[in-house]
């Protein structure tokens, strides 16, 4: 019997141990990712994009990298569905990609650049920095069709082209109709165009438009078991059990060894 016993015994330990080994690299996982998700500001985890190609071909997220745009004398605006970016700088825009703006024209503006979508006006600094957002009400008339630029002599205007007319402003925020004077002046009106965009700009365009996921995104699902899909949650099943294992293993070895103890 005793012989029998010491064989449980042994048996008992020797498993303990391997599972003790395999559950400690998990649980070693979890807390170092869980204390990265408690301190998530403190890291910085939401705003370190990570665009590693096979991680985002993992999550099944594939580039969607433009080859036409609006090219100015000192950079370029380029958009897909999801994001517009203005030379290397992603913009932020409200109502996208909810709503998918699809920008109409994008136009150089002395010192700003002015993008248009068929219902609002966006204007930003060249770095990138948004100046305004000028919605429906305070246009002269929407749907916005074509955006374009009026050089006169005494300023420059900003010129809208919609259903009912063309519209010019010299801050965007007061439009009067363009007169047929000025829709006849030869080089005068200017308007945006799509074209394609430079070869040279391809690196800058790969990177601007490649998809990336926020770091904390990645740690939370690795976390969770999520990063692997539907055998995530068998995955940590399988370490909850590993667990309860190791515990009761644990409690048995200890119940033993203290009975074995000579009394004294």
């Amino acid at each position: 019997m005793k012989s029998l016993r010491s064989r449980i015994m042994h048996f008992v330990r020797h498993w303990h141990a391997r599972i003790g080994a395999l559950a400690a690299l998990f649980f070693l996982f979890l807390s170092v990712s869980g204390i990265a998700l408690n301190h998530t500001d403190a890291l910085h985890l939401a705003k370190t994009p990570v665009q590693t190609g096979w991680l985002m071909h993992w999550y099944g997220l594939k580039p969607a990298i433009p080859t036409h745009g609006y090219v100015f004398k000192d950079g370029y605006f380029a958009a897909s569905d999801e994001q517009w970016v203005l030379n290397g700088h992603e913009l932020q825009v409200q109502e996208l990609p909810a709503n998918k703006q699809t920008p109409v024209g994008a136009i150089a503006w002395g010192d700003m650049r002015a993008i248009a979508s068929e219902d609002q006006l966006y204007l930003y600094l060249a770095n990138g920095q948004q100046v305004d957002r000028i919605s429906a009400p305070m246009l002269p008339n929407t749907p916005i069709k074509m955006l374009g630029i009026l050089n006169s002599d005494a300023m420059q205007k900003l010129v809208l082209k919609t259903a009912q007319g063309d519209f010019a402003s010299e801050d965007g925020l007061a439009w009067q109709p363009l007169s047929e004077k000025e829709l006849s002046a030869k080089n005068g009106l200017v308007w945006a165009s799509v074209q394609a965009l430079p070869e040279s700009l391809a690196s800058s365009l790969s990177k601007s438009f490649s998809p990336s996921l926020p770091l904390e995104r990645i740690v939370l699902d690795l976390h969770s078991g999520r990063f692997f899909g539907s055998y995530g949650p068998l995955l940590m099943d399988a370490v909850a059990l590993l667990l309860m294992i190791l515990s009761l293993s644990g409690v048995w070895i200890y119940i033993r060894s203290v009975r074995r103890r000579p009394k004294r």
